[in-house]
């Protein structure tokens, strides 16, 4: 196939893979400008990605048909007609693309006709979807969407919709991923600091797992208030979170922000690896509409609750309270809960001074939390008055307080950060670095 030979850009099986195409080009007069309308198939492709999967890919069957134009400089690229298919699944795509010095315009459409959800995981090969190849879909899902950007004025020109037709539910999980299985209790695998992997007993009985009644409710506000404020309101996809992380990542020229809930990150933590592959991807989201189909969100607070990873090798809220701040998760305060959700995108970092405290910069990181919890009526004001009062200190179980003269002096103005949730409040950058 092209001359290429077994191992390069990670190919496998070359032998058994083929190619072919059609394609017509024109370069206009000047040079500048090239069109192409052409179409190719890629058949039974085998490759080993690290970015793509740990698993190898084998049997990659892609045909693609495309219709456009493009200045030889890359300032500019123009789709009419774009397809592609895998199996039973299509996506059709045109758009436009401008680039001016260190900025680009995007205008484009994208569709995924409608398809049997069975169909489209059949489609996918088996090495992108190694731990759910064996689950039952029954359903259909269709896709249309638009964007229209230009990363130079992203807070004026920045649309991003879609339309999405999604019927899709599991009928039948294999044994190892079915949710009875976290009814009782069960076993992970966990990483520990230095890489390694060791089981890790967890679910309902065993010595560690909180209960939901049995978990301060400021948890279940600070875990919405940092990570997910649409949790109730969701079915474990938030499109309004992802829309504010692809328009913050642009504006930040790199990846800066996820777009996870909290029923994603469960789906990750019960059954995939950390690994940053457009396979785990794949899967997550696919686990993540099986967690919700079957679950409650009181469920799936409890299991996420007793599951996520607070510390190095500090799992669940009930070993979180006590190796923090020597007490139950029944007893934690506003501040303290926010204070362990703050830190459950880098729970290697910790934002204690000396003696104890939590940070001056942290603890009014947190403040600014507890104000957005109140904005969204998750707390009180006699709470938010009491929490703002705080001052978190590990190993003390009952936080300090502070009189609120005090208070405003070290606390100053407070923005109004009603995006908060994961998108909007940022803690200070300085306390960032492990």
């Amino acid at each position: 196939m092209l001359g290429l030979q077994e191992g390069d850009l990670g190919l496998f099986n070359v032998s058994q893979a083929s190619i072919s195409s059609r394609a017509h080009f024109e370069l206009t007069a000047d040079g500048h400008s090239l069109s192409l309308d052409g179409s190719g198939r890629l058949q039974n492709l085998s490759l080993r990605s690290s970015a793509l999967s740990e698993e190898p890919i084998a049997g990659i069957d892609l045909a693609w048909r495309a219709k456009g134009s493009a200045k030889l400089d890359g300032s500019r690229a123009h789709v009419t007609e774009g397809e592609f298919s895998l199996g039973a699944l299509r996506v059709l795509a045109k758009g436009e693309y401008q680039r001016s010095g260190s900025t680009f315009r995007v205008q484009g459409d994208v569709e995924v006709p409608l398809v049997p959800c069975q169909a489209m995981l059949d489609a996918i090969p088996d090495g992108l979807v190694a731990k759910v190849k064996d689950v039952r879909l029954a359903g259909s899902f269709g896709l249309k969407g638009k964007t229209q950007f230009d990363t130079s004025r992203l807070e004026r020109d920045f649309n991003l919709s879609w339309q999405l037709t999604n019927s899709c539910r599991v009928t039948e999980a294999p044994p190892k991923l079915s949710v009875d299985n976290l009814q009782r209790r069960f076993t992970r695998q966990v990483q520990g600091p230095d890489g390694s992997f060791t089981e890790l007993e967890s679910g309902p009985g065993s010595p560690h797992w909180v209960p939901y009644g049995a978990i301060s409710r400021f948890m279940e506000v600070a875990v919405m208030t940092t990570e997910d404020s649409g949790f109730h309101r969701h079915r474990g996809f938030d499109q309004e979170a992802i829309k504010n992380s692809i328009r913050e990542n642009l504006r930040q020229g790199r990846f800066v922000r996820g777009a996870s809930t909290i029923s994603m990150q469960l789906a990750k933590n019960l059954y995939l690896a950390r690994t940053k592959t457009l396979s785990r991807k794949l899967q997550e989201a696919l686990l993540t509409m099986y967690l919700e189909q079957e679950l409650t969100k009181e469920q799936l607070m409890e299991l996420y609750l007793n599951v996520v990873e607070f510390g190095p090798m500090v799992f669940g809220i009930g070993d979180a309270a006590q190796h923090y701040f020597n007490t139950t998760a029944s007893q934690l305060s506003l501040g303290q809960a926010l204070y362990l959700a703050s830190i459950l995108p880098n729970p290697k970092v910790q934002h204690f001074v000396a003696g104890g405290a939590v940070s001056p910069g942290w603890t009014n990181y947190l403040r600014k939390l507890m104000e957005t919890a109140a904005k969204r009526k998750w707390i009180t004001e006699e709470e938010l008055e009491e929490g703002l009062s705080e001052t978190v200190v590990r190993g003390l179980a009952v936080p300090q307080r502070t009189r609120s003269s005090e208070r405003a002096r070290s606390h100053g103005s407070s923005e109004d950060e009603s995006d908060a949730g994961g998108f909007g409040l940022t803690p200070p950058d300085d306390e960032l670095r492990p």
